[in-house]
């Protein structure tokens, strides 16, 4: 080992002396010269304190596979900032969707959701997913619906920020009923309603328009392949506030 040492690892003359000192003590010649050198002393003691954190040999080196199992792959994820091997996890299905800037007008056919009550006959067909505000992970989400891909619990929740009536609208529909939904669609043809929020809200006559967000959220048992979307009573939301509306689920470990 010492003689490997030697050859693999340059030095000044002083310790390439200090290292045939050592070479000799394993030899059998008498310790004098080595306990002479406190600097010789300190590098012996050096290799000594290397070789017992478990020093391993070029052969045993040469013995192992070049390439990793598939298993020793997966364990090999480094965190750099700690220096250990820590296990690489997937991560948990969850989503976080906030309503996309549109005209009102694009969401009201509804008939690809299938039939829907009539006091939230309004299902919101297009969110962002893809903006600092909102993510996807592990769940799918088209036109409108999100899809869960691993069975198990969610939580899920949504809120909207209703804008009634909008400005220049007629004042005498002061007191609307505010509805918002979270719909469920299985294997079944038609979906099945999860949640439902209402809110009537009355506003100064002289208000041009009045605000008020719905929030509502539940833990649901869900398969692969079920999907979510939500529906309200009325189109008159703010799209414009991306931290106000949004909808979302996320798996939970119980």
């Amino acid at each position: 080992f010492l003689f490997q040492l030697k050859a693999e690892v340059p030095g000044s003359a002083e310790e390439l002396r200090c290292l045939q000192v050592i070479s000799r003590q394993q030899e059998g010649s008498s310790l004098e010269e080595l306990i002479s050198n406190q600097s010789c002393l300190k590098l012996a003691n050096t290799i000594k304190a290397y070789v017992a954190t478990g020093w391993v040999s070029p052969r045993s080196l040469a013995s192992r596979p070049c390439v990793p199992s598939p298993t020793e792959a997966r364990r090999s994820s480094l965190n750099a900032s700690e220096g250990q091997l820590l296990p690489r996890t997937a991560g948990k299905p969850s989503a976080h969707l906030t309503l996309r800037t549109q005209s009102l007008a694009q969401d009201r056919n509804s008939k690809p959701f299938g039939n829907l009550s009539q006091s939230c006959r309004h299902a919101i067909a297009r969110w962002e997913d893809s903006t600092i505000h909102s993510h996807l992970q592990n769940i799918t989400y088209q036109d409108g619906r999100l899809r869960v891909n691993q069975a198990g619990k969610y939580y899920v929740y949504s809120q909207i920020y209703f804008r009634y009536p909008s400005s220049g609208a007629s004042a005498s529909a002061s007191v609307p009923q505010l509805v918002q939904c979270i719909n469920w669609k299985t294997s079944y043809s038609q979906p099945i309603l999860l949640l439902k929020g209402v809110g009537t809200k009355c506003w100064a006559p002289e208000a041009d328009y009045g605000l008020h967000a719905l929030y509502q959220g539940g833990l649901f048992e869900l398969k692969a392949g079920d999907e979510l979307f939500v529906s309200v009573s009325s189109l008159a939301i703010d799209h414009n506030d991306a931290a106000a509306s949004y909808f979302g689920a996320f798996w939970l470990d119980l």
